[in-house]
């Protein structure tokens, strides 16, 4: 028995092809770029065909592009392989399309090509790309139903793959090597999102500016600059319109000088930018597939990159102000106290126009008068106001 086992497997591997797999799952974007080049030179210095096995729902142009040109460019067979529940729709569906071959599982997906926003223009690009790569396969009636994966947004079953001609099913391989996307990679990938670089531009910006504006040296300037950097990497990764890159990079420039204004006007219209060249990004990228957690997270971003603004405003404000400055302004003047205030337990305080971290040695209740008898630093002491 063991030996027609044995006798069995050596016949089904002298059957199976061997080949380089690469897993392009996930978004594609400049990572995935680097995959499939990493692995089209293993399968053409091993002279074996590669496999590019499929699980996406898409990503961005210029990197699918990129992909495209490779394998159309090989030196030896590609094959594209949509496993069981997989999907190769988007930009993963020019991908597969750019293969000599497609083989899919009954239950995986292909299609859904049509551009969002569909921009004529781009619809234009879009069906014409994929004629031609359905035109280097077939002269038939199925370059019609490639071209409907665009035009209509058509899906197909890997079943309904298969009974048009579109895909046959998976032969067996034998996988020399197989190449996937490395933690940092996969890290890369969930960063590479336009909502989310323009945050950390913004961010790293403002980081920066606070740095050089309040206090000196504290270390949060370096970490603003490792985020401006590899945002602009990201960027770059994309194949971005700078446009949108410099409206970003203008309207966090706009939100850091706030510090020095301090009157709201310059990170209003610095969001505004920021707004406007989110738009564009997003409008660029057809076939990338926004998250709403993505945007939130952008959002909180923006929010923290003005919370410094204004914090560093403050602070500025307040280093610029020498201590006998202070107390020449404050003691004596007469304030509201925003929070309770107790003896070991201090407070704030509104005076002179401005919130104080407050000390008292008596129980001062939230909203009555006080009047400043001390400064120390930047806290102040004081009493009840008597009227």
């Amino acid at each position: 028995m063991r030996s027609l086992f044995l006798l069995l497997l050596a016949a089904a591997l002298a059957y199976a092809e061997t080949a380089v797999a690469v897993y392009l799952d996930g978004t594609v974007d400049g990572t995935a770029v680097s995959l499939v080049q990493k692995a089209l030179a293993d399968a053409e210095d091993r002279g074996a065909p590669l496999v590019v096995v499929i699980n996406t729902y898409g990503g961005y142009l210029a990197p699918m592009d990129q992909i495209v040109e490779r394998l159309l460019n090989a030196e030896v067979p590609i094959y594209a392989y949509v496993p069981a529940g997989a999907k190769a729709v988007s930009a993963g569906a020019f991908i597969a399309m750019a293969a000599d071959k497609i083989y899919m599982d009954p239950t995986a997906q292909i299609g859904a090509c049509e551009p969002r926003p569909p921009d004529p223009k781009v619809v234009n690009y879009a069906t014409a790309r994929m004629r031609s790569l359905a035109e280097t396969k077939w002269n038939d009636s199925r370059v019609d139903i490639a071209v409907s994966f665009v035009t209509q947004n058509k899906v197909l079953t890997g079943r309904e793959a298969v009974e048009l001609g579109i895909a046959e099913p998976p032969p067996r391989w034998v996988f020399a090597a197989e190449h996937r996307r490395d933690p940092l990679a996969r890290l890369l990938t969930a960063l590479s999102d336009p909502a989310i670089l323009l945050a950390l531009m913004a961010l790293g910006v403002i980081l920066i500016a606070y740095e050089i504006i309040t206090a000196g040296f504290q270390g949060v300037g370096v970490f603003g600059g490792v985020l401006v950097v590899l945002a602009l990497y990201l960027l770059g990764q994309l194949g971005v319109e700078w446009l949108w890159a410099a409206l970003a990079l203008g309207g966090a420039l706009l939100v850091a000088a706030e510090m020095l204004v301090g009157q709201g006007a310059l990170a209003l219209a610095g969001v505004a930018l920021m707004a406007m060249s989110l738009y564009m990004a997003t409008a660029g990228q057809p076939y990338h597939q926004a998250q709403a957690a993505t945007y939130a997270a952008a959002g909180i971003t923006a929010v923290a990159a003005v919370a410094f603004a204004y914090i560093g405003y403050k602070v500025r404000q307040a280093l610029r102000r020498r201590p006998q400055d202070l107390a020449s302004q404050l003691i004596g003047a007469v304030g509201v106290a925003k929070t309770p205030i107790a003896p070991g337990k201090p407070g704030v305080v509104y005076a002179a126009g401005e919130e104080w971290t407050a000390e008292a040695e008596e129980e001062i209740p939230q909203g009555a008068k006080v009047v400043v008898t001390a400064v120390e630093g930047l806290t102040v002491k004081v009493k009840k106001h008597s009227q």
